[in-house]
C-alpha cells in the first residue's frame, strides 16, 4: 500500500495521525499541513506540526522565507501548488503587498530610532545635522560669536518662552559640540 492513504470500511473514522478519513472500501488521500520556503527559484517543503518551529526558523536562518502555508498529500504536491500559485496575478499582488507592509514596518522602526535617538547627549555625526548650520553658521564662529548666537536662539526658543524642547536640544548640543572642540 502507498504511504499516504489507508484502506477502510464505509463510513468516517480518525486514523492515527487524528485526520478525519472518508472511507468506503476504496484508497482514500490523506492531505498533511505544510508550510512553503522559498530562496531565490528554490522551494522546500516542510510537514509542519507542534514540534517543527525549530526546523523552520532553522530554514529562514538559511535565507529562506516562508511563502505560502498549504494542505497536500505529500511535498511534491505542495510545491507545486505553490509554484501555480506565484505565477497567478492575484497572489503576485498579494505579495507585492506583503512586501510593501514589511517595508512600512521597516521606516517606521527606523523613525522611531531616530525620534528616540535625538535626546540629551546624541552625537550630531550619526544624524549628519551639521552644528555650525543648525546655529547659522557657514564658517567657524569666534567665542563671542557662539555664545552670543546662543543666546539669542535659546530666549527665542526656549520652551518656557513658546519654544520647542526638541529645538531648544539641539540648539543647545550644536554649542556644547562647537564649543567643546575649542577646549
Amino acid at each position: 500500500m502507498r504511504a499516504g492513504f489507508v484502506v477502510g470500511k464505509r463510513g468516517f473514522y480518525t486514523d492515527s495521525l487524528g485526520c478525519t478519513v472518508n472511507a468506503s472500501w476504496r484508497l482514500v488521500e490523506m492531505h498533511f499541513h505544510y508550510v512553503v520556503l522559498k530562496k531565490n527559484k528554490e522551494f522546500l517543503a516542510v510537514i509542519t506540526n507542534q514540534n517543527t518551529q525549530w526546523e523552520l526558523g532553522h530554514y529562514c536562518d538559511q535565507g529562506y522565507e516562508i511563502f505560502l502555508e498549504v494542505q497536500a498529500f505529500n511535498a511534491n504536491a505542495a510545491i507545486e501548488f505553490a509554484k501555480q500559485k506565484e505565477r497567478s496575478e492575484i497572489f503576485k499582488l498579494q505579495l507585492e503587498l506583503n512586501a510593501l507592509r514589511q517595508e512600512y514596518q521597516k521606516l517606521l522602526s527606523e523613525n522611531n530610532n531616530l525620534k528616540l535617538n535625538n535626546g540629551p547627549g546624541y552625537s550630531f555625526g550619526a544624524n549628519k545635522l551639521n552644528p555650525l548650520e543648525i546655529l547659522g553658521f557657514s564658517a567657524q564662529p569666534s567665542n563671542e560669536e557662539l555664545k552670543a548666537r546662543y543666546r539669542q536662539l535659546a530666549q527665542k526658543f526656549h520652551p518656557d518662552k513658546g519654544g520647542s524642547n526638541f529645538l531648544m536640544q539641539l540648539i543647545k548640543n550644536a554649542y556644547e559640540q562647537l564649543a567643546g572642540n575649542r577646549a
